[in-house]
């Protein structure tokens, strides 16, 4: 037998094993811990699969969990940091470093998979460095690359859910095996195109389709956690919007955070849920209609008062209010002085704006955001009734010291809060100073 005609087929054997053989790794995860790996065989929105030991697996790591996966070979450390200089806003950084590994070869000891994954992530970090550094257009391209390699080949056996991707415009039906930084990298798209000042590109090509998606693998795999970018996406675009004064769009964008808080908690009302439905009040308010917002609010403040007797004759139920319903009902007292005041002409109607006011602010502890808006309508309504009443002297003197209280810690205690920039703050101090008598 000739030995030598066998040698390259031995060879290609050779090869091919070394081809398949993958690096250890490690797994850095939200709680401070770090899983240390065999390998690591995927990395997908549906979660980290790895091997404790050779041919043993370890329990499938959620996504939600992991901070960044890390490969144990020669000249990966700057990858191995690329998640700590996305938490430390180093975009530059993470441009230059990014690059090199695309435009660089794989270092040895990683397989082909792991090198796509491990350029799949170099993309993402890339677009986000990018983004950092505030150049948003070439962040808008560099998202999309990146959504769209992802979508080139998700890796199979992960949760059964199908998509529809705009920015790669075709059917995907096995989205769960879409890189593991693929929903973040639609949120990324989203908010760039946020800062380019184009909500229409940000919902349709990126928050839209990340909400269904998430949607889909929430209801494929039963797990709620996935709606939490949901979530955030909508958050984003609510903010965006209210800045912008396009008080219709945030209230949309409301009221679907409401819709998709309450898919989340299974139908139960959630602090979530809560902020987002005072948030539709709010900005119903700013587009006139408060009839609408007056509803809003009405039925906290029922369940308040009809759980507590505030003439203390009878002791509340047990179980009467918890933080997330104390939330919702200091938010619901202030949207009702927030409608009062809008309709207010009169002293006794301006009277119960600030009754409203005061309630929020005396009752309950609430956020610092609604703190701060209830301490500006009280500051507001108090200084309209010194303004009112300027033909007694002690009593506009009274109201124009409780505004210059409430504008006091508005402006001491809660500086950096938009209520503490809102444009009333003008008027509200020319009251003051006019109304308040000498000591």
């Amino acid at each position: 037998m000739n030995i030598s005609r066998h040698i390259p087929v031995a060879l290609a054997l050779v090869l091919v094993a070394g081809s398949l053989h993958a690096a250890k790794g490690g797994i850095d995860l939200r709680d401070g811990k770090s899983q240390e790996a065999f390998a690591i065989d995927k990395e997908t929105i549906s979660g980290i699969e790895w091997q404790r030991e050779q041919r043993q697996p370890g329990a499938r790591i959620e996504l939600w969990d992991v901070i960044q996966v890390r490969y144990s070979v020669t000249g990966m450390d700057e990858f191995n940091g690329m998640a700590r200089k996305l938490a430390g806003g180093n975009g530059t950084k993470m441009v230059a470093d990014a690059n090199s590994f695309l435009s660089g070869a794989a270092p040895a000891g990683l397989n082909a998979d792991e090198w796509e994954r491990v350029q799949h992530a170099c993309r993402y970090y890339l677009a986000a460095g990018l983004a950092l550094q505030g150049q948003h257009d070439q962040a808008v391209a560099k998202y999309i690359e990146y959504l769209k390699k992802c979508e080139e080949k998700p890796a199979p056996g992960g949760i059964r859910a199908r998509f529809r991707s705009v920015v790669g415009g075709k059917d995907i039906a096995e989205a769960g095996g879409l890189h593991r930084l693929y929903l973040d990298g639609l949120t990324g798209l989203g908010m760039s195109y946020l800062a380019l000042k184009d909500t229409t590109k940000a919902n349709d090509q990126a928050f839209k389709p990340l909400i269904e998606l998430c949607a889909s693998l929430a209801g494929s795999s039963g797990k709620s956690q996935y709606y939490d970018w949901s979530l955030r996406a909508l958050r984003a675009l609510a903010d965006h919007s209210e800045n912008a004064k396009d008080y219709k769009s945030a209230r949309e964008a409301y009221d679907q955070m409401a819709r998709t808080a309450l898919q989340k908690e299974g139908g139960r009302p959630s602090r979530a849920s809560n902020e987002a439905q005072l948030k539709v009040g709010f900005m119903q308010i700013r587009e006139g209609d408060l009839s609408g917002a007056r509803a809003k609010f009405f039925e906290a403040i029922r369940a308040w008062e009809g759980g507590h007797d505030i003439t203390n004759a009878a002791p509340p139920r047990n179980n009467w209010i918890n933080p997330d319903v104390a939330y919702l009902t200091a938010g619901s007292y202030l949207g009702q002085g927030m409608v009062d005041a809008a309709r207010a002409k009169s002293i006794p109607e301006w009277s119960v704006a600030l009754s409203n006011f005061s309630t929020a602010l005396s009752v309950f502890r609430a956020d610092d955001e609604i703190r701060s808006m209830a301490l500006l309508g009280a500051a507001n309504a108090a200084s309209t009734l010194a303004e009112l009443n300027g033909q007694k002297a002690d009593v506009a003197n009274n109201y124009a010291r409780l505004a210059e209280k409430y504008q006091s810690e508005l402006l001491q205690q809660l500086p950096k809060s938009k209520a503490a920039s809102d444009e009333k703050l003008v008027e509200i101090e020319k009251r003051i100073t006019k109304f308040k008598l000498a000591e």
